[in-house]
């Protein structure tokens, strides 16, 4: 009796597997560092119970379950699922990227020479969106003009903390940062990523709602003076949906509207840990879910969102006396890393996480006209859009997310996207390629706005793994090199991650300066610095 139920369980975790095809592999292959795991396995993996879930079932539930399962499978592989709308990457068309005219040639009168200041020189001039491209505006001469701009930078999305270490391995904080931060400006990099606060509990930037640490608020004003310093611009996101110090758990947990919580904080979430509901009762990961998305509408966690962008944003500088939204070192604003609202148990998410990108956008832009805003996210496709074939998994599309929609309204200045080969589950090359061209596709066809790569990388356990990431940097830096030469909406890529020697396990996805990664990235930034000085400045107007 007891082997004929071991086989039934077997078989029915192989049919299981067959059906969930790459969501299971996205999350047994979760390649995330440590520090940062499972931020994108599926939040509604009850399709594959566990091996002692099952040994559990009576068998009158278990032949149930079997016949379910095979029923599942036959119509997903007879194309009535999810999974018979992703096409082989193989077989999607992945032609070159054909060249588009620009508004100014070399051979216009209009064609003004390029500034070929180095970047080492402080940062003196905004980054705006003009015609669809990322361009400097300087103003010298009482005319407006416009130079292109590529991005050639990386995420380090710890480092709002660093200023604050006082000392470890004979280097304090501000050292390290300004040492980081020398390295990249002569490697030829000019955009940094980071959170706007910490994901250490020990370092708040915000204490408590309107109650603020100071000595967070200094670490960030040292980032920006230093980073002007070296000619690199910084995105900050304002919060995040992994995390629970700063980002959306907390603020929820802060607010005097919302309901409640009935179910104590997961332990993973306050060491540090993502948010995610992997190995949870169904009752509990439900619960979960639903509380996180009510960040997307309740009024007490709007309020403490909206003070924490105001006090950032009118915070004056104690190191350099500017104040932050009249900064041209800060090159944008993140409303939020990688949001969720998932529609596979609430329904309407997808609106509601719309409404609030529209309405934080608007206020945002409304206390700081003079920085571009984007969202932040990775640039799934809703089940209802025509692209939604190209997501990387069958559980992207209920992730609230719709590229298009999230970044057509006006206050939303260009568009982003992530991509991570490991942790979906989608290593090919042919996939990585195939994800980029359709949102360069959807950035120029439908927004008419410039797309940024914003997160990239690939995870390394040991040697052997080293060339395999860099195929994956090549290829993206190919396509971004490829976009910037013929004109097209990619403008730029931020490799993930590279945090100083402060910060200790940084993870599987760190590079670090000696690395033969980063002088692939070296070389791709004197390239676009290349791409850059044969493009014309020309003539603007805002």
């Amino acid at each position: 009796m007891v082997m004929a139920k071991l086989c039934a369980v077997l078989l029915l975790l192989l049919v299981g597997l067959l059906a969930a095809g790459p969501a299971v592999r996205a999350q047994t292959n979760d390649g995330r560092p440590a520090d940062l795991a499972a931020t994108e396995t599926s939040p509604n993996d009850d399709a594959i119970p566990s091996f002692e879930m099952l040994m559990s079932a009576s068998d009158e539930e278990l032949l149930a379950e079997l016949e379910r399962r095979k029923a599942e499978l036959a119509r997903r592989t007879s194309g009535g699922g999810s999974n018979a709308s992703l096409p082989d990457p193989e077989a999607l068309d992945l032609e070159e990227l054909v060249e588009i005219p620009p508004a100014v040639d070399q051979g216009d009168e209009d064609c003004l020479p390029i500034d070929d200041t180095p970047f080492q020189e402080p940062v003196t001039d905004f980054v705006r969106v003009y015609d669809g491209q990322f361009v400097t505006v300087s103003n010298d001469s009482g005319t407006a003009v416009c130079e292109p701009f590529f991005l050639a930078g990386w995420n380090s999305w710890d480092v709002t903390r660093v200023p604050r270490i006082q000392s470890y391995r004979s280097m304090n904080g501000q050292a390290a940062l300004t040492q980081q931060l020398q390295t990249a400006s002569q490697s030829g990099l000019n955009v940094m990523r980071a959170w706007a606060h910490t994901i250490d509990p020990s370092y708040p930037v915000m204490k408590s709602p309107g109650w603020y640490d100071e000595e967070g608020l200094k670490a960030l004003d040292f980032l920006l003076s230093e980073a002007n310093k070296y000619g690199i611009r910084v995105i900050l996101s304002f919060v995040d949906n992994w995390k629970y110090p700063g980002g959306v758990d907390q603020m929820l947990d802060w607010s005097e509207t919302a309901p409640e919580r009935e179910i104590p904080v997961p332990a993973s979430l306050l060491g540090g840990g993502d948010y995610n509901q992997d190995n949870l009762e169904q009752e509990v990961k439900n619960y979960i879910v639903e509380r996180h998305s009510l960040f997307y509408t309740d009024e007490g966690a709007r309020k403490i969102y909206r003070d924490y962008v105001s006090t950032l944003v009118n915070r004056t500088n104690v190191y350099n006396g500017k104040v932050y939204r009249d900064d041209p070192t800060i090159l944008a604003w993140n409303l939020i890393n990688e949001p969720r609202c998932e529609t596979w148990l609430i329904p309407d998410c997808n609106d509601k996480l719309q409404s609030w990108i529209e309405s934080e956008s608007a206020f945002v832009k409304e206390l700081d006209p003079n920085h571009m805003v984007t969202v932040g996210e990775e640039g799934f496709w809703a089940g209802d859009s025509p692209n939604e074939y190209a997501n990387p998994t069958w559980w992207a599309k209920a992730m609230g997310q719709d590229f298009r929609r999230n970044h057509l309204p006006e206050s939303i200045d260009f568009a982003t996207i992530h991509i991570w080969p490991d942790t979906w589950g989608r290593p090919e090359d042919s996939f990585q390629k195939s994800w980029i061209l359709a949102h360069i596709r959807e950035a120029e066809e439908e927004l008419g706005k410039p797309l940024l790569l914003e997160e990239f990388g690939k995870s390394i356990r040991g040697s052997t793994d080293v060339e395999q990431r860099n195929q994956v940097y090549s290829l993206a830096h190919e396509l971004v090199e490829d976009s910037a030469s013929k004109n097209r909406a990619l403008k730029g890529s931020l490799f993930w991650n590279w945090e100083t020697d402060l910060i200790r396990s940084p993870g599987s996805y760190e590079i670090n300066a000696w690395d033969s990664t980063f002088e692939l990235v070296k070389g791709h930034a004197s390239r676009l610095r290349e791409i850059r000085e044969n493009k014309c400045a020309f003539r603007c107007e805002f």
